[in-house]
């Protein structure tokens, strides 16, 4: 099905859809009343429960899943000090490197001069591949919610590795925390301009640890998507 927007856009809002319909972390209103609910995968169910500091037992996910940058308080997305504020920023590009990882007609970043010995990028008709890359960004505040260290690298690596699976593409044949890159309708994204995405990978991933002990902790993930596509002449 083909959409007006272009191949980019579809992307994320498709990638911010499949994440949503995965995995989710309990969200509290002002008053204290349960907004949203924890939820993940039910045979992941283990790597994502933990302790919180009055002894509940809890399923840990992301508070919000955003296209674009979070702006408001990100510290207690959660709206409870027993649950770790997580936040997941999806978009093109590298906001902060925009240069470093950008879309191009090349798998890798160094073939500029060789266009015309890389027939490989272009099929009869025209058909060329495009590289789109897109950036997935989560950050999670242990701060109040009291996890020690071990904890917080045991979920922290699992919140990677979860996101890796979930962010690269499958087919019918692969689990079904797999990307298939669908729209609103379930159908493969076709753009107007004739652009279609073909396959996903989490080409390069950043983890790493902030804040301090005992159990004053951050967990920053970083995940560069690189999404080939077909696009016609």
């Amino acid at each position: 099905m083909t959409t007006t927007n272009s191949i980019v856009y579809e992307l994320e809002q498709s990638l911010k859809r499949h994440i949503n319909s995965l995995w989710k972390g309990d969200v509290y209103d002002s008053n204290g009343d349960l907004l949203q609910a924890a939820f993940a995968p039910v045979y992941l169910s283990n790597m994502f429960e933990y302790i919180d500091k009055e002894g509940t037992k809890r399923t840990f996910g992301p508070s919000i899943c955003r296209i674009g940058r979070v702006q408001e308080d990100i510290l207690n997305l959660a709206g409870s000090s027993v649950v770790p504020s997580a936040l997941i920023e999806i978009t093109p590009n590298d906001f902060e490197e925009v240069e470093k990882w950008r879309h191009t007609i090349y798998q890798s970043f160094d073939g500029a001069a060789n266009i015309d010995n890389n027939s490989y990028l272009f099929e009869i008709g025209s058909t060329h591949k495009m590289h789109r890359r897109l950036l997935l960004k989560m950050e999670i505040y242990f701060l109040e919610s009291d996890q020690d260290n071990e904890e917080v690298d045991r979920l922290g690596n699992n919140a990677s590795a979860f996101l890796e699976s979930a962010i690269t593409s499958g087919t019918m044949m692969d689990t079904e925390y797999c990307w298939r890159m669908t729209d609103e309708n379930g159908d493969i994204i076709t753009d107007s301009f004739g652009e279609t995405p073909f396959r996903s990978l989490p080409v390069i991933v950043h983890s790493r640890r902030r804040g301090g002990g005992p159990d004053n902790y951050i967990w920053d993930i970083k995940i560069y998507i690189e999404v080939q596509c077909f696009k016609e002449a």
